[in-house]
């Protein structure tokens, strides 16, 4: 395996992924890099991380397979692994570790993006400290997609900021809009606040302050929504603190997870359901691949200055793929570029407002 590209004369999409970060790994980010590779073969992964393991589920999976591995895979060693546990500090306690060297390939021009599966805070942090935010941005915020009946609607922020201020939520939702507008194709994206009631009194001084603010901008804003709003596909963007939308977040991947297993159970209960669970088997796999996070990926981190993919701590290859084919659509629709002017046209008509 060679080492990192350089950037030049690089045909495709070069992508950096963490392969020490999640419960599975290793293994799993291997395994989805290359399904990636071998479905993409124009696009180059970096696999980062120590580079003997790399290279031991390497070589495992090509015995296992009896194939040759996809030359567009590329080892950058990193000999620092931060675990699920560990606190941001880690980031400076182990500086040749796999995020920080993601983080250090994009900054360098040396990868178009990075998907992290790892730990989210340190994800996070790790993004903002080397890649830096998009000029004017307050906070990054992660960008959750959740099932609808009509695909999906989109939560900022997921988790990576607990506290926020109303002009946080502002920003979220410029950025979030930016994002589906672009690699989405959703143009004007209907937005709401999240509250517990859809009058405009309704909820916390953030959320009243976040609504006046952002009827204020050119967005497209139907008011305070409740929780369950998010499901019923009315909604496109939904804007909150970190803190309750990583609760929403987890929430929804309970319920579902518990409507899939209780659903089997059922199926399997009687010879007569058994028969019944064989033909609508389709539409069970179809409800799983709308709803389930390893068929989404992973999520954006809108506001950093690069194209950034936080993955499902419990990633399997299926997730691995998908985040990596997440982080190519974002590289390719240049979503980065229209954050900037949106945000870029943003400070403009504050400045304008400020000055009259």
């Amino acid at each position: 395996m060679s080492a990192a590209p350089q950037g030049k004369g690089q045909k495709g999409i070069r992508l950096a992924l963490d392969a020490m970060g999640g419960d599975h790994a290793p293994v799993a980010m291997i395994q989805g890099a290359i399904d990636f590779a071998q479905a993409n073969p124009d696009h180059h992964i970096v696999l980062v991380g120590r580079g003997h393991d790399i290279e031991s589920c390497l070589k495992a999976e090509a015995k296992a397979h009896k194939r040759g591995l996809p030359t567009t895979l590329s080892i950058e060693d990193a000999p620092e692994v931060i675990g699920m546990a560990d606190k941001i500090t880690a980031l400076k306690e182990k500086p040749n570790d796999s995020m920080n060297r993601c983080a250090q390939l994009v900054k360098a021009g040396k990868a178009d993006g990075m998907v992290l599966c790892g730990n989210t805070g340190c994800s996070v942090a790790a993004a903002q400290f080397h890649l830096r935010r998009i000029p004017g941005v307050k906070r990054a915020g992660i960008l959750v997609p959740l099932p609808t009946p009509k695909l999906h609607t989109w939560i900022c922020d997921g988790g990576a900021n607990t506290v926020c201020r109303p002009e946080h939520l502002v920003q979220f939702a410029e950025l979030s809009a930016a994002y589906l507008e672009t690699a989405c194709k959703r143009p004007n994206p209907k937005i709401g606040v999240l509250s517990i009631g859809e009058e405009d009194v309704k909820g916390h001084e953030l959320q009243q302050s976040a609504l006046e603010l952002l009827r204020k901008t050119d967005l497209n804003i139907v008011g305070n929504v409740e929780g369950h709003d998010i499901y019923t596909g009315d909604i496109d963007i939904v804007v909150c603190d970190g803190f309750t939308g990583n609760v929403v977040l987890k929430t929804s991947e309970g319920v579902l997870e518990a409507v899939l297993k209780i659903l089997k159970e059922e199926i399997y209960s009687s010879l007569q359901t058994k028969i019944g669970g064989r033909l609508v088997r389709p539409a069970f796999e179809a409800l799983k691949k709308r709803g389930h996070w390893s068929y989404i990926g992973g999520c954006p981190l809108v506001g950093v200055d690069g194209v950034v993919i936080i993955g499902h701590g419990r990633s399997n290859r299926l997730a691995v793929f998908n985040a990596l084919r997440q982080a190519a659509t974002g590289v390719e629709t240049k979503v980065v570029a229209s954050m900037r002017e949106r945000l870029k046209a943003l400070a403009a008509v504050e400045a304008a407002g400020a000055a009259a």
